[in-house]
């Protein structure tokens, strides 16, 4: 696979795939997710400013620049257009030739909004590269030390309000529970 796409596209894959939205980044409205595939492939600003959101060390200005360079080129923008001017532009294309309200949603974001969204995915980015999309997690949080049902703590409902082990234990439902009452022997009956 990796052959097939290339060098190029292999470097950009997690910029293609943040850019149009995933787990921590938003959605684009209106623009298909293979649509970024198809620009670095034909769209040299767009490829310019993949590269540019993948390399490690970019500065705010370069990582908002490119963000912006790319959205124009998703949005069908040309050179030297800004994205409040392409969303202007847009506006009144809908405006003049819609019999219904123009829905804002269906505009590109504004250079404000595209800001964040640009070091979103700068950010998503570099967490994947650096980590291969997983972080490993603390030794606090291995699910043997989570795991709640023993009824030592508060976490007890029986234990936090003072009763013994009961049915009605959140924790245990009475099976098991180290609040309940140890077993009384039964004493002989001699009848």
């Amino acid at each position: 696979m990796k052959t097939r796409l290339g060098p190029l596209i292999c470097y950009v894959l997690p910029f293609l795939h943040a850019i149009n939205g995933c787990d921590t980044t938003s959605r684009l409205f209106g623009v298909a997710k293979g649509s970024p595939l198809k620009k670095i492939k034909n769209d040299a600003d767009f490829k310019t400013a993949a590269e540019t959101l993948c390399t490690k060390g970019k500065t705010t200005a370069d990582i908002i620049a490119s963000g912006e360079k790319a959205l124009i080129s998703v949005y069908g923008g040309r050179a030297g257009d800004t994205l409040d001017m392409l969303r202007y532009k847009r506006f009144w294309e809908k405006v003049t030739s819609s019999i219904t309200t123009v829905q804002v949603r269906s505009l590109s974001p504004t250079s404000a909004a595209a800001k964040y969204h640009s070091l979103r995915v700068y950010l998503q980015v570099r967490t994947g590269s650096m980590y291969n999309g997983c972080s490993r997690a603390s030794v606090e949080d291995d699910p043997v030390q989570l795991c709640k049902s023993d009824c030592r703590s508060k976490r007890c409902t029986c234990r936090k309000y003072g009763l013994r082990g009961s049915l009605a234990c959140g924790e245990c439902k009475g099976i098991g529970c180290l609040n309940s009452p140890s077993p009384e022997p039964l004493a002989d009956c001699d009848d």
